[in-house]
């Protein structure tokens, strides 16, 4: 960029350059007459880890693909072809419901939109593609309930209805 002059500046021409970072989540230009130029830039949040074409890549919360070179291991992975907005709005849903995002290890996602979840306890939640926030809440009844506490897989792909091994 020429900063020769605040007054000859592209605020496109900025935008453009920060768009090209895949980490920042939403940023402010704000020029500041006569000779300051203030930009506020916040960092996306990092969401999971996937794997695109034999490389891993973290998922923001901006919806774009990170690379991996930022060391978060406590990340949940994601198994499956899927679009980072389905994701995003599955995730949106977690946070709706009972369950702590931090309790999931893993998700798997299949071609019938569906997903599972494997939990950092080694349970795998079985979840239907409609009334997912019901079937959440439903699982996480089951797993506060010390009756089943040697629960390894809780289906609850059928409305109203969990099966438990």
């Amino acid at each position: 960029l020429n900063l020769n002059n605040i007054f000859s500046l592209n605020k496109n021409e900025i935008s453009n350059i920060m768009d090209s970072y895949n980490i920042i989540e939403n940023y402010n230009i704000f020029k500041n007459y006569p000779s300051t130029l203030s930009i506020e830039i916040n960092k996306a949040n990092f969401l999971a880890k996937i794997n695109n074409d034999g490389k891993t890549f973290i998922v923001g919360s901006n919806g774009r693909l990170i690379k991996d070179k930022y060391a978060n291991h406590h990340l949940p992975y994601i198994f499956g072809k899927l679009e980072i907005k389905e994701f995003l709005k599955f995730k949106k849903i977690i946070d709706e419901s009972k369950f702590s995002y931090e309790q999931i290890k893993n998700f798997y996602f299949y071609p019938s939109r569906r997903w599972d979840l494997e939990l950092k306890n080694g349970i795998i939640i079985k979840i239907s593609n409609l009334n997912i926030i019901n079937s959440l809440n439903q699982s996480f009844e089951f797993l506060k309930d010390e009756t089943f506490k040697d629960i390894k897989m809780i289906d609850a792909r059928v409305k109203n209805q969990i099966i438990i091994k």
